[in-house]
């Protein structure tokens, strides 16, 4: 009785589907979509900036990074700013700022946080000589 594998064009066809076997089955899964990920889709955050005595509304969706990188969801441009200062973002379907471990500090209601902060309407977030004025979430129109 011959081999199955007899030839060589069989033979490296098996060992390609089993090499493509074992890379599927390494990848990693995607995550499923939380709760709070659905929420942040459906909504928008509206966030009042005053910097340089000037001021302007900015809508955006969660998580919204502040900062002077020009990747930041709000780029702030003022030296006391860090490159990636704080973040907003859903904690158990709630908003909240963190820090993120900048070198001056983020203060909301003029306290300085650490953690994770639950924030309310009218929450002012400090960030240099920048104020951030939280105005709630509404939904994407």
């Amino acid at each position: 009785m011959a081999p199955l594998l007899s030839d060589p064009r069989q033979a490296s066809l098996a060992v390609v589907g089993a090499a493509a076997l074992f890379l599927v089955a390494a990848l990693p899964r995607r995550r499923r979509r939380s709760r709070d990920d659905v929420l942040a889709a459906m909504q928008a955050v509206v966030l009042r900036v005053e910097e340089e005595g000037r001021t302007r509304t900015v809508r955006a969706s969660l998580p919204i990074t502040i900062g002077r990188a020009p990747t930041a969801t709000l780029v702030i441009s003022d030296a006391q700013v860090s490159r990636l200062h704080a973040r907003i973002d859903l904690s158990d379907g709630v908003p909240s700022v963190r820090d993120l471990d900048s070198r001056n500090g983020t203060l909301v209601n003029a306290r300085p946080i650490e953690g994770l902060w639950v924030l309310r309407d009218g929450d002012e977030i400090d960030v240099g000589l920048t104020r951030i004025v939280y105005c709630g979430v509404t939904p994407w129109k």
